[in-house]
């Protein structure tokens, strides 16, 4: 398929692409983020897309109304995946929308005003895609925020905000034949790049970067002048408030962001650690019955679509019994 000579209305119309939108896997997302990293010009064609597909999939009229175009952005940021209704003249009906949205776009810059100094949230148990203006995409992970610098595509620097955790494919940019920087600001530091893939986890007072591929720049914010370097597979943890740095290179750095797939990798992982997961993730209470089961360690890959399949899992591989009681979760051994 000759994506390159699609408008944003031959884009929704696709199926393959719809797919991607509305029930994303690990396959699709793969094939559209390496396409927007290769051809980054197309960004805002493909933005446009997944607002009229995410349009086209709920349970509105066809005829577009301003109350319509308005809902476009509501669709995106509650990351809804309905049922894709269709509608007669499908194919017209995308050209309206498409027009419609161009024209608030080119008449008072709906489009990026409505993008731009914003901050996208995600409640416990969610994770999210978020694609910005630049072909960048971030998902985020359970009770994370992210906010957008606001007049963003007019600044000399691409700026982002995150607290919680977040997987990054950041794009690659230039204006005037100059590569464009990105960063992620933490309470601890600063992430600098210019186009890579990496995950960066701020809870348990401390930031945690783990590089993908690519090349990043830390700068600690009560370091000045220190950068940290980073290639990848590497692992980097800074808290400023305990004053610790620690650093060390990963053989495999997937594990660390396998949650951007629905799944953990877990590799030794003890259950007081996983507890610390569970709870930072689903919002839940977790109780440990003795100190000889939170040391009991777990390899293995779980699902996390939702809470009640991941304790499943656990009760699957380890002798225990966990029962879930509204924002409780109890761990006990299993009798002989």
């Amino acid at each position: 398929m000759n994506y390159l000579s699609f408008e944003p209305e031959d884009f929704a119309a696709d199926a393959f692409f719809c797919s991607w939108v509305l029930h994303p896997t690990p396959e699709t997302e793969r094939f559209w983020l390496d396409w927007l990293r290769n051809n980054a010009s197309k960004a805002r064609d493909i933005e446009l897309a997944r607002q009229m597909v995410l349009l086209a999939s709920s349970e509105e009229t066809p005829a577009p109304s301003p109350e319509t175009v308005d809902r476009i952005w509501q669709s995106i940021e509650e990351g809804k995946s309905r049922k894709v209704i269709l509608f007669p003249n499908r194919t017209i009906w995308l050209k309206a929308v498409a027009a419609v949205i161009l024209l608030l776009v080119a008449f008072g810059g709906y489009f990026y005003r409505k993008g731009q100094n914003h901050t996208y949230h995600t409640a416990f148990g969610e994770s999210r895609r978020v694609l910005l203006p630049d072909g960048t995409l971030v998902t985020l992970n359970a009770n994370s925020s992210l906010r957008v610098a606001d007049r963003w595509g007019r600044r000399t620097e691409r700026e982002v905000w995150l607290d919680g955790e977040a997987f990054f494919s950041v794009s690659k940019l230039k204006k005037a034949g100059h590569a464009v920087k990105f960063t992620v600001h933490t309470h601890d530091l600063n992430v600098e790049v210019r186009g890579t893939e990496f995950n960066v986890n701020t809870r348990q007072d401390q930031t945690q970067v783990v590089l993908s591929e690519g090349l990043v720049h830390l700068r600690l914010n009560d370091r000045p002048g220190e950068e940290i370097r980073m290639k990848p597979g590497d692992l980097v943890d800074f808290s400023r408030s305990r004053q610790q740095l620690h650093i060390q290179h990963l053989p495999d750095a997937s594990p660390m962001y396998s949650w951007k797939n629905n799944r953990w990798t877990l590799n030794d992982a003890s259950l007081a650690e996983i507890a610390v997961l569970i709870r930072e993730t689903y919002g839940v209470t977790v109780t440990i019955e003795s100190d000889s089961l939170e040391k009991q360690t777990v390899n293995g890959v779980v699902p996390t679509d939702n809470m009640g399949d991941l304790l499943n899992a656990l009760e699957s591989i380890l002798p225990i019994t966990i029962t879930h009681e509204e924002q409780r979760v109890t761990i006990r051994g299993r009798p002989d």
